[in-house]
């Protein structure tokens, strides 16, 4: 079939062209009738675009909803086989109409809505109970009252907080690894960042579990801790990692071990422990325990010596007078003298030996650690100077990570300020800040030497001081990127309070201890996965209205506005599409969702040909060895 010379039109409409989850149920554009093969006004109609299709398909029955993110997010859920998991999690709670593992998903979409209180569920403005496309988008017939949630996560034990964490870690681990891989293929450190945040409760409340009052956000609160990690640097930009909940009254040294511990679990690989500094630690406790145990063994023959002498002197003598007395007191005064020490020496003997147990066993464990790891990565551990106490620096070097922090103290700053001179060379590291580096310096009562840096901020009021401090084994970084390294930190900072205002961490949206674990695990997984939809979705969408491809840029936009905006949903075998209405803030525009998403977790065929971290790993570690 040929077209006429005078038209540009297609002579007909491909399905193929369409997208393959839509094309079956779009009706064919109908080809106008040929009358004669010269006719100068022979001419065939333009076929409709894809969007104008689903528009035209839109505006018959297809069903409504008023939060389109969460329909997005429902179908994105299922084909990550997330709903299925959270389906599985025990729950030791009698069924009466809806099923519970339906209320904890119905919880885990409160989050994703940024719902203020959980009864928003029933009374907000567009209340997600009454949008029957929302449950059927995450696979379930409906939702529940919010106060049926409100008893389900309240019957929640610890088999089933340990279950959601199960799932959630099992549905992000290949994203996971995939962030950790496109890190380690530039060759740079995982950047792993650890801050403490406040999680406030009203300070007359009494029904809170174990909430206490301690410093949050700069002021005195009742409530809770929260200890949130996070990964930078990758395709992601920020990825949360994991989260701790502590009583209100803790500080961020006692913290930090344990989000270490849960950080290593999370990225599945970790730094090279440096069991050497162990071992020297071993050696010298070694040898100032050969020390005190001669020393007490000298303390103990001068104490035998002294309590024989007390026991002969006198047996011989027949008048006991004044001098007989005063070398008896001079007896009793040295065997109490030999005795105190022989009790001190003794005490420091038997504190040396327990340290060196201790530390044997650190040695063992750090070396079974290497032992076990594939390949080791580098990651810097960047943390606020709240973490920075001795110890958690010397453990924090001894399991292997380049450190990169500031002096717990203020004491130390000044201390080190006065041993500046006055010709040292100041380097320009910010607008208003400068630096000089001090080298290596012995922090408090620090095991191990690290490198200083002394920075000056130039205020209204005068200059303000503090110390960065860095450790590694290579050489600390020039002033400047230094500097600009540890203020990165502002990137977690703002995970925190994206997290605090969009996915509702400010408040607990319930009051069982388990409850909130689940609110805090829901909100951690939210941040992140918000983001992995997005991605899938914009990889699915290449021509996507400008206002729309904004929004999908930014996790805010999407949980304040897309997530309430109003859309209606095509559905089809293999896929869906989502079409916003006019009184939408995008309106005519057109998400197309088709059937697989770009990460599939659920089977184990999502590995076959993907290169692991420690493939990269040794590939790097193979180039430098040339």
């Amino acid at each position: 079939m040929i077209a006429p010379r005078h038209t540009t039109q297609p002579t007909g409409y491909d399905h193929r062209a369409l997208p393959p989850c839509l094309g079956c149920q779009l009706p064919s554009a109908p080809l106008a009738e040929l009358r004669t093969a010269h006719s100068p006004r022979l001419a065939f109609p333009v076929p409709p675009s894809p969007a104008q299709r689903l528009t035209a398909l839109a505006s018959t029955d297809a069903p409504v909803t008023d939060h389109a993110l969460l329909v997005l997010l429902g179908h994105f859920a299922q084909h990550l086989g997330l709903v299925t998991l959270l389906e599985a999690v025990p729950l030791a709670q009698k069924q009466v109409t809806h099923a519970r593992q339906t209320k904890l998903i119905q919880f885990l979409v409160a989050i994703l809505a940024g719902i203020q209180q959980l009864q928003d569920l029933n009374d907000g403005p567009a209340p997600l109970v009454h949008d029957p496309t929302v449950p059927q988008a995450w696979g379930q017939p409906a939702f529940a009252h919010y106060s049926g949630v409100s008893r389900t996560l309240a019957a929640a034990d610890a088999t089933t907080l340990q279950a959601v964490r199960t799932a959630l870690a099992q549905v992000s681990r290949p994203f996971i690894d995939r962030e950790v891989l496109a890190i380690l293929r530039t060759t740079a450190p995982l950047m792993v960042d650890i801050d403490l945040t406040g999680r406030p409760v009203s300070p007359t409340s009494t029904s809170y579990p174990d909430a206490a009052f301690g410093w949050m956000d700069d002021a005195v609160a009742k409530g809770y801790q929260s200890a949130i990690s996070s990964l930078s640097g990758g395709p992601t930009g920020r990825l949360l990692l994991a989260s701790q909940r502590y009583a209100g009254h803790a500080k961020s040294a006692e913290c930090l071990q344990a989000a270490v511990v849960a950080v290593e679990a999370a990225l599945q690989v970790r730094p090279r422990r440096r069991t050497e500094l162990v071992q020297a630690q071993l050696d010298a406790l070694a040898a100032r325990l050969t020390t005190q145990q001669q020393r007490l063994a000298t303390a103990q023959e001068a104490q035998a010596t002294a309590q024989w002498k007390r026991e002969q002197h006198g047996l011989d003598v027949k008048r006991w007078g004044e001098r007989f007395h005063q070398q008896r007191a001079r007896l009793e005064r040295r065997v109490g003298r030999l005795s105190a020490t022989v009790s001190r020496l003794a005490g420091q003997v038997a504190a040396l030996v327990a340290e060196q147990g201790e530390v044997t066993t650190w040695l063992a464990q750090l070396t079974a650690d290497n032992a076990a790891v594939g390949v080791p990565v580098s990651v810097v551990m960047r943390v606020d100077a709240g973490f920075a106490t001795d110890a958690n620096l010397a453990w924090l070097i001894e399991m292997g990570y380049t450190v990169l922090t500031k002096v717990l103290s203020g004491h130390t700053t000044k201390r080190l300020q006065r041993t500046i001179p006055a010709t040292a060379t100041w380097t320009p590291v910010g607008g208003n800040a400068e630096a000089v580096a001090l080298g290596r310096q012995r922090i408090g009562e620090g095991r191990y030497a690290v490198e200083a840096l002394q920075v000056r901020y130039r205020l209204p009021n005068g200059w303000r001081w503090t110390t960065l401090v860095w450790y590694d084994e290579a050489p600390a970084p020039p002033a400047a990127v230094w500097f600009r390294q540890y203020n990165g930190r502002q990137t977690v900072e703002a995970g925190i309070k994206e997290n605090k205002a969009v996915f509702t961490l400010r408040r607990p949206l319930v009051r069982s201890v388990v409850g909130m674990q689940v609110q805090e695990e829901y909100a951690v997984f939210a941040a992140n996965f918000v983001r992995w939809a997005a991605a899938w979705v914009k990889a699915q969408n290449t021509d996507v209205a400008a206002g729309l491809g904004q929004a999908l840029r930014e996790v805010k936009t999407l949980v304040r506005v897309v997530a309430q905006s109003r859309a209606r949903v095509v559905v089809s075998a293999s896929g869906c599409a989502l079409v916003f209405e006019a009184q939408s803030a995008f309106a005519g525009a057109v998400l197309v969702l088709r059937g697989q998403p770009v990460y599939q977790t659920v089977l184990p065929l999502f590995t076959i040909g993907e290169i692991t971290p420690q493939e990269v790993t040794s590939t790097v570690v193979a180039q430098n060895l040339r």
